[in-house]
């Protein structure tokens, strides 16, 4: 299977609002960091729209060039999409559910155009049919984020626990660029407002002009979501370390992460500058040592990395012997009461 030969990303960000929207503070600042990071770093090709450029005829016209697998250039050429390129979408302005609209062609949300009509759906670019371009593009690799409230509902468009990525290897590596991704990171869940604004950080209380969500992708990006340093950064790091991260501030937001229809064993990855893949070690050779699966033998603790599936039991019976010091685990044989207590709660 052929590399990823080339990186595409449409980025909008829209402030100033027309007919009687309220501005937002931080979207094009924010679209403006992504696009230049982007580009600086991992040699995107990047078509950014902001404010007046992202109006109504722009987001049909760009919904008509993905509906025949193209993408207008920042030079008004088109660009034939390719299965080898990999496209990122990224959208920071107004969200809106369609419950809050006499909604027509069955979307469950609505991104809103710089010149749109909240009372007019047929302004705004629906959520549904945004998703059924996207997925049949012919390119392996998607991502799409939106950082804008209710974005949560782009999920639902189509029809997780995220589990943090070990050491990409060699073998992982080819799987993630051979196989399909198409994946999706959202600022707020469907019913949810995404802050626009800066909310404090750990000590820190300056304003970077940048909404919460944004200024946490930008640190993803720049490398704190290498959480293996291994030179890969995966959309499923990104989302867990946004995350984490949101989760000690005060936004009242939850992010969400899902796959679309087409989505396989692939990861949309951003190769930190620097990267060769020829430099990856390979897996670790499986044997009797190295199999995760202990067939009859129960999990010891040295094993705990390789125990899953018990959290919400473990967190139980952690919970019940703090009042219970002397507490017997009973079960039938074989059904793991061993590897409960000594992979589980003992480590």
């Amino acid at each position: 299977m052929e590399e990823i030969k080339r990186s595409l990303a449409v980025v909008i960000g829209i402030n100033e609002y027309s007919n009687g929207i309220p501005a937002l503070k931080t979207a094009v600042n924010d679209a403006q960091k992504i696009a230049a990071t982007l580009a600086s770093i991992y040699e995107y090709q990047v078509l950014l729209l902001l404010d007046s450029d992202a109006n109504s005829d722009k987001f049909t016209n760009l919904l008509t060039a993905l509906e025949t697998h193209t993408l207008p250039s920042s030079d008004n050429s088109q660009i034939q999409i390719q299965e080898t390129d990999r496209v990122l979408f990224y959208f920071a302005g107004h969200g809106i559910a369609s419950d809050a609209l006499d909604s027509t062609d069955g979307s469950t949300g609505f991104l809103v155009p710089q010149d749109a009509h909240m009372n007019n759906d047929s302004s705004m670019l629906s959520m549904k049919r945004l998703h059924d371009a996207l997925i049949k593009l012919p390119c392996r690799h998607i991502l799409i984020i939106l950082d804008c409230c209710f974005a949560g509902a782009f999920r639902w468009a189509g029809n997780r626990d995220a589990v943090l990525q070990n050491k990409v290897y060699r073998e992982r590596y080819d799987r993630f660029i051979s196989s399909c991704a198409q994946q999706v990171i959202t600022s707020a869940g469907d019913d949810e407002k995404a802050a626009d604004s800066l909310y404090r950080f750990g000590q820190r209380n300056e304003d970077s002009g940048n909404s919460p969500f944004a200024e946490l992708l930008l640190n993803a990006l720049s490398g704190k979501a290498d959480f293996s340093t291994d030179g890969v950064i995966t959309a499923t790091e990104i989302y867990v370390y946004i995350h984490g991260e949101l989760g000690k501030t005060s936004a009242k937001q939850t992010p969400g992460f899902c796959q679309l229809k087409h989505h396989d064993k692939g990861e949309y990855i951003f190769p930190v500058p620097g990267f060769d893949p020829n430099k990856l070690a390979p897996a670790p050779a499986l044997d009797e040592n190295t199999n995760p699966y202990r067939g009859l033998k129960s999990y010891e603790e040295k094993d705990s990395s390789l125990f899953f599936g018990r959290k919400a039991l473990i967190e139980k019976l952690e919970a019940f012997i703090i009042n219970q010091p002397l507490t017997v685990v009973l079960g039938a044989s074989g059904s793991g009461k061993s590897s409960l207590v000594k992979a589980g709660l003992i480590t």
